[in-house]
């Protein structure tokens, strides 16, 4: 009887793993980088012809092979990395999988030259697609050379897929920059047909490895980051000040335990951290470092271990994204200069404390003065157009949360030595141009600052910190909406439905996997609330928080605070302006209006009178 089911032979199975391991050229590289790393080379040399597609080799100086595991190598799931299963959540290495020489050698001409030795006695095996054809003994120093020629010559349907070289030398020089980026004590080097592409030295940090891949321009307007929590977790690299962005996330590296990731909840959390800080679309620059115990992650969860799995997703969501709001509330950057801002970064550990468990203060500094705003809230509604007013039903609740921002005591919400003199308040005030922007000396710098932008970012705190430190009204449906979830979502909303009772939500089940909607946050309105809970459960299935939820009620507090703030093309005493630098001063974050944009701008006297050909 003729069976369905055959065993494959070997050579598929290895073109197979092949397809898993080998998308391009740049993969290759990657994976051949990531043993000469693991090798413990101090010293890599990257070689490639046609962007990789006639040649890949890589030299190193690592520990290499003797005869024995050369052959070994070269066989499917061989590794030298993993023994026992135990092994796999205890990972300190960059590559495991075993199988990445053999898929290569599966689907290339390829020699693999190494010595394990300094008598200079080494093995060369040539392989040509997973076949062993010829092995040799020479004369080699102490590392490893792997010679990689015409990938995919035996599959001209995976060849065809390949793109132009210079898209496939950016490919792999993007691997490249990636592994120099995590490895600065390691020199490497790129060639791409005979042209030296990257000659990156052996440096002492992050910073300096940075300066050698981005720029050194950029070191200016990047703020070190070196934090730790009670749990073990630590996070260090370099994070852009809001000035300094890019139009996509190209520039945002993430690592863990050395090995870049590109994992969603990373990113999420990366962007939380700068949450109102940035203008839509638009990117920080962060490097950044998580250092966490094996056991609590796995990288196995894909084959080409960009994505990982964290055993406590919402602990290093948060302790992320608060770390970079921490590092980015004091906006000291505002009173200094590029050159004693980058003089301050330390490459000593700092090692201070953040709690993923408790809240860090994001309105602490806040203090109310005697109503130096209330003129404009009230007489600020004639200035706008249809198009620009609050809804009406939101009216009456909106108008009370301002009156209630504006009863909040003096005392209760004020730091030690607050009353000390600020960046804003000391600016030497010359005017207003166009009644629309503050111009201010500081020292022999010339600073214009958005004055709708400013207070824009004043209302917001203030509001923001109303919000929170009261409990939520909620408004009553009066009809309950009956939400029906999927199997994770109703999960998620179920493990979760305290939480959102804090958030003003009243939801019941109603039977299987569907929820009665019963009552919502009264700040949302006539939103579509039902449809936001759903979003709400996939969010906190994902990440386990309510950041949708939050994103949500925070676009309303901006509109609010957009409504009721000074606008532009409004003449301002002294002494208004004086009490708009005050309140700025007491305030976080306040180098950005809530939507992003900058609150000031800085020009030094070089800079003007290079305007009018001075010196």
């Amino acid at each position: 009887m003729e069976t369905k089911i055959h065993v494959l032979p070997e050579e598929l199975c290895n073109k197979i793993a092949a397809g898993e391991v080998v998308e391009r050229p740049s993969s290759v590289v990657k994976e051949l980088l990531e043993n000469s790393l693991d090798a413990g080379a101090s010293n890599i040399l990257i070689e490639l012809e046609a962007g990789g597609k006639r040649l890949i080799r890589i030299t190193d100086n690592g520990c290499g092979m003797n005869r024995q595991d050369a052959f070994l190598s070269f066989e499917r799931h061989a590794t030298s990395k993993i023994r026992t299963d135990a092994d796999l959540f205890a990972l300190k290495t960059l590559g495991f999988r075993g199988e990445a020489l053999a898929s290569i050698a599966s689907v290339s001409r390829l020699r693999l030259r190494t010595c394990d030795n300094d008598d200079g006695l080494g093995q060369q095996i040539y392989a040509e697609g997973g076949k062993i054809k010829k092995v040799d003994e020479l004369g080699l120093p102490q590392g490893t050379v792997v010679e990689v020629r015409n990938l995919f010559f035996n599959l001209p349907a995976r060849k065809k897929f390949l793109r132009k070289e210079q898209t496939e030398l950016g490919h792999a020089a993007d691997v490249v920059t990636k592994q120099a980026m995590a490895n600065p004590t390691v020199s490497i080097r790129l060639k791409h047909n005979d042209r030296m592409m990257l000659d990156l030295r052996r440096e002492k940090g992050v910073r300096e490895r940075v300066a050698a891949l981005l720029g050194r321009s950029v070191l200016h307007d990047l703020l070190p980051v070196d934090l730790q929590n009670e749990n073990g977790l630590q996070l260090s690299g370099l994070i852009s000040h809001p000035q300094l962005t890019r139009s996509a996330t190209s520039h945002i590296y993430t690592f863990i335990n050395g090995r870049y990731i590109r994992d969603r909840v990373v990113q999420h959390a990366v962007m939380d951290g700068y949450r109102h800080l940035l203008m839509k679309g638009r990117y920080p620059v962060v490097v950044l470092f998580i250092q966490i115990d094996p056991a609590q992650v796995d990288v196995n969860v894909h084959p080409t271990k960009h994505e990982v799995r964290f055993r406590e997703q919402s602990m290093v969501h948060d302790f992320i994204a608060k770390s970079l709001q921490q590092t980015l509330r004091p906006a000291e950057w505002l009173g200094n200069t590029p050159d004693t801002r980058i003089e301050n970064y330390s490459a000593e550990p700092r090692n201070q404390p953040v709690s993923s468990d408790s809240e860090i203060p994001a309105d602490n500094s806040i203090r109310e003065s005697s109503g130096h705003y209330s003129q404009y809230t009230d007489n600020q509604q004639d200035n706008y157009s249809s198009s620009e007013s609050i809804e009406p039903q939101q009216d009456k609740f909106y108008n009370s949360l301002l009156r209630s921002v504006q009863r909040v005591d003096v005392e209760q919400y004020s730091l030690p030595g607050s009353e000390a003199e600020g960046f804003f308040t000391r600016l030497q005030i010359l005017g207003q141009y166009h009644q629309s922007y503050i111009l201010c000396q500081d020292s022999a710098d010339l600073v214009l600052i958005d004055q709708h932008a400013a207070h824009e970012r004043v209302g917001f705190e203030k509001l923001r910190h109303a919000y929170t430190i009261g409990t939520i009204p909620s408004q009553t449906l009066l009809f309950p909406e009956v939400l029906e979830l999927d199997f994770n979502s109703a999960t998620a909303l179920g493990d979760n439905q305290h939480e959102l009772e804090n958030l003003g939500f009243e939801i019941e089940p109603f039977g299987g996997k569907s929820f009665a909607l019963k009552a919502i946050p009264q700040l949302l309105g006539n939103r579509d609330a039902a449809r936001l809970v759903v979003d709400v459960a996939l969010e906190l299935e994902r990440i386990g928080r309510t950041g949708q939820l939050r994103e949500s009620i925070d676009e309303i507090l901006i509109l609010m605070a957009c409504h009721s703030v000074i606008r532009a093309n409004q003449a301002l005493e002294p002494v208004e302006i004086k009490a708009l630098f005050k309140e700025l001063d007491q305030i976080d974050f306040k180098a950005n209006c809530p939507h992003g944009r900058p609150v000031m701008q800085r020009m030094t006297l070089i800079e003007v009178e290079r305007l009018f050909r001075r010196k």
